[in-house]
């Protein structure tokens, strides 16, 4: 697929609005995220979520070595799930490769859910459950719902 920019690249600000009108399409309430990819036992290496750092939180931002992107996390379904919406653009080749190519999001383990993301979205867990959930392409933008549960305390 055409048009996957490096993780150096930033979206200038036309692209910026455009990215961010594309999410209109999905439902409001959406809350930005820094999503950090990998298994969080193999120091964010590997495939799934190792980490997602929500605008609530003042930790400081993952290093630009392309296992990290932006993405916009929402409520699904009766709150036992969230719906992660990233932006193609926003995502490196080795990422989208990795990680979007095969129309599967592969989670070998589960990543906790920061306490403050959860509550303000309104959703029942602790943690973002290990499975294999299905990527939904749309406009650009990659949706992806994933199962919540209480692993962490």
């Amino acid at each position: 697929m055409a048009n996957i920019s490096s993780a150096e690249s930033r979206p200038t600000l036309g692209q910026s609005s455009s990215l961010f009108s594309r999410i209109k399409n999905f439902e409001s309430g959406l809350v930005r995220c820094d999503i950090v990819f990998g298994m969080p036992s193999q120091d964010c290496r590997s495939t799934g979520i190792c980490k997602l750092n929500s605008d609530y939180q003042s930790l400081h931002a993952p290093k630009n070595d392309c296992r990290n992107t932006v993405a916009f996390a929402g409520k699904s379904g009766d709150g036992n799930q969230i719906t992660l919406v990233f932006f193609r653009e926003l995502l490196c080749a080795q990422l989208y490769s990795r990680h979007f190519r095969k129309g599967m999001l592969e989670m070998k383990e589960p990543c906790p859910l920061p306490e403050q993301l959860a509550a303000d979205l309104g959703i029942n867990g602790t943690s973002l459950l290990a499975g294999t959930y299905r990527i939904q392409e749309s406009e650009g933008c990659f949706r992806v719902e994933v199962d919540c549960g209480n692993l962490f305390p």
